[in-house]
């Protein structure tokens, strides 16, 4: 228990300062100080009806050509099937030796896990159903002496929703400014390629897009929320949520949350909130917004209506809540 804490800690650390092309290496290296394995492979992607998709693949310990070769073998592959099956649990598998796994293995699969060491797997995939996205990690040993043990087994099984979750973090932290992390209630961020597949998502994000619109389950986003003009910035308004939409190079960045009383607001009304928010005066607003100290104060006095407030402090947080 204190091997796996720290590893915990370790791992959530990690996920706040490592650049992504760097997280899952340095991640596994710290998990391999404490479960032993040779190599391993991670892969995170949707699925679909003719299965799993991948969006990133993570080859550690191996060489390039591997997952290459297990293309071509991949639907012979009883492992990643029964895996699939039996998602949140880790399978202790050793296909060479095994009673129960050695009839079922195709020949060409166990060429592969001869010549890439794979004699003993802790095989697991997890998934978020709402969203339809998984993530796939499996440790290997070359050693058929070396067999992982039950204890192993339940490490790495309680150990999967951290490495997701972490991961997760990773991304979204080095893709927006931290003032919003997405974990508070009513607020969710999510990750996905211009085409609008999910690769990633926070906390709530399921919720969210399920109040908007009951029926929804992922990979693909809705196409509403897609864009078509190439704008680099656009913000979505629906019933229940407000979403926007930001293109970073070849991603975009989905920020959701519930509809508010500041939603209420003109574009006019919000700009004007948000500088008196910040401590600007009647005059430094007009001037900034050339308009008249006058209108500035009927824009305020309409605003403290609509957001229900009494008072420039109760103001100044509605707005910044609501800023992405």
């Amino acid at each position: 228990m204190e091997a796996f804490s720290s590893l915990l800690l370790s791992l959530y650390r990690l996920a706040q300062n490592a650049p992504p092309a760097e997280f899952q290496t340095r991640a596994l290296d710290q998990v391999r100080e404490v479960l032993t394995f040779d190599s391993a492979i991670w892969v995170t992607g949707g699925m679909t009806q003719d299965g799993g998709v991948p969006h990133t693949i993570h080859v550690y310990h191996q060489p390039p050509d591997m997952m290459e070769n297990w293309e071509r073998i991949k639907h012979h592959d009883v492992l990643n099937f029964e895996a699939f099956s039996r998602l949140g649990q880790t399978i202790n598998a050793a296909l060479s030796i095994d009673p129960y796994w050695q009839p079922r293995v195709h020949p060409d699969v166990m060429v592969h896990i001869k010549r890439y060491g794979m004699e003993h797997i802790l095989a697991t995939i997890i998934a978020i159903p709402v969203l339809r996205l998984f993530t796939a990690i499996s440790f290997y040993r070359a050693n058929p002496e070396q067999p992982f043990t039950e204890a192993e087994r339940l490490f790495k099984q309680n150990l999967m929703l951290h490495l997701a979750e972490t991961w997760n973090s990773n991304r979204f932290n080095f893709m927006h400014s931290p003032s919003k992390d997405g974990t508070q209630p009513g607020h969710a961020r999510a990750i996905c390629d211009k085409k609008g597949v999910l690769h990633n998502a926070s906390q709530n994000f399921d919720d969210l897009m399920l109040a908007e619109w009951p029926d929804w389950h992922g990979p693909q986003l809705p196409s509403v929320l897609l864009d078509t003009s190439g704008e680099v910035q656009r913000q979505y308004i629906g019933h229940g949520i407000v979403a926007t939409i930001k293109a970073l190079n070849d991603m975009l960045l989905l920020s959701v949350r519930r509809k508010a009383s500041v939603d209420q607001l003109s574009p006019r009304e919000f700009d004007v909130a948000r500088r008196f928010g910040e401590g600007m005066d009647f005059r430094k607003i007009a001037d900034e917004l050339h308009i008249a100290p006058a209108t500035v104060r009927n824009h305020l006095q309409a605003i403290y209506g609509k957001l229900g407030v009494s008072n420039k402090v109760e103001m100044a947080r509605i707005i910044l809540d609501s800023e992405d």
